[in-house]
């Protein structure tokens, strides 16, 4: 319990420490970013599992990024009573970058080291995960926009506290995506498009559950803007095929409001 505290207290110490330097970079001229969120999700989706069963919850982040770098905070309520001890808090960091760029072959990569704490289980439950995410977005060219293929592969493990509740284990995620452009709803807005995804998942049997291919998804979602301000509705349906992560298929939505500084 000792050392996930000092975890928190350094955590927020590093993200604290960057919000003074803001200003002076910016004064600088350099490339710093900050982006403020709030989503509220119907259903809280993680790896294909329904975390809160059926409940929705609410979910806050600040992200601080510059030149690639990015680290920040992530947080999910329960919206509803019985779910509480499920209350959860992200600490990131990552790093992302392009090769080949404006290529038929450029790659977009991100590394992502991501730690889950849960505060009211005295850590007893905390996980680590790292990311690898790769995207080709120029690979397929089709009408007016190009198919994206996409591949995240992610290793998850115990937190500072081992514990029996926890498997080690790996997902793959295999992704494609596409932008239809539309009209832009606002008149300030340059351009707007549907995104449409579809992935699916293989769980190598992390968290007790049995390997394989664990379920499908698809989403719809578009991004409205004004100013520094967005506003980002979506909808996806989950098709699951593995009991032991998901006994059922769902159907659910976000809406997300944020400002990027």
């Amino acid at each position: 319990m000792r050392k996930t505290i000092w975890i928190r207290v350094l955590v927020c110490s590093i993200i604290l420490s960057v919000v003074p330097a803001a200003n002076a970079l910016e004064v600088a001229g350099e490339d710093l970013g900050v982006n403020l969120d709030f989503t509220f999700a119907s259903k809280y989706m993680w790896h294909g599992y329904d975390t809160y069963d059926d409940h929705a919850a609410f979910q806050p982040s600040v992200t601080f990024s510059y030149m690639g770098f990015n680290a920040g905070v992530w947080g999910s309520w329960p919206a509803s009573s019985g779910y509480e001890v499920l209350t959860e808090l992200d600490y990131y960091i990552g790093y992302d970058r392009s090769f080949f760029e404006e290529s038929t072959w450029q790659v977009d990569a991100s590394l992502l080291y991501t730690y889950f704490d849960y505060p009211k289980t005295n850590s007893s439950g905390d996980v680590q995960e790292i990311a690898l995410s790769l995207s080709m977005p120029n690979l397929i060219p089709l009408g007016p926009s190009s198919l994206v293929p996409g591949y995240v592969v992610y290793y998850d493990w115990d937190g500072i506290q081992d514990s029996d509740l926890i498997d080690d284990g790996w997902f793959h995620d295999f992704t494609l995506s596409y932008d239809v452009p539309i009209p832009a709803l606002i008149s300030t807005q340059e351009e707007q498009a549907l995104t449409l995804s579809a992935g699916v998942t293989y769980n190598d049997g992390a968290f007790g559950s049995g390997a394989g291919f664990s379920h499908a998804q698809f989403g719809v979602e578009t991004t409205f803007e004004w100013n520094a301000f967005y506003l980002t509705p979506a909808v996806y349906y989950q098709w699951s095929w593995e009991d032991s992560v998901n006994d059922e298929d769902e159907l659910f939505a976000t809406i997300s409001v944020g400002y990027d500084f």
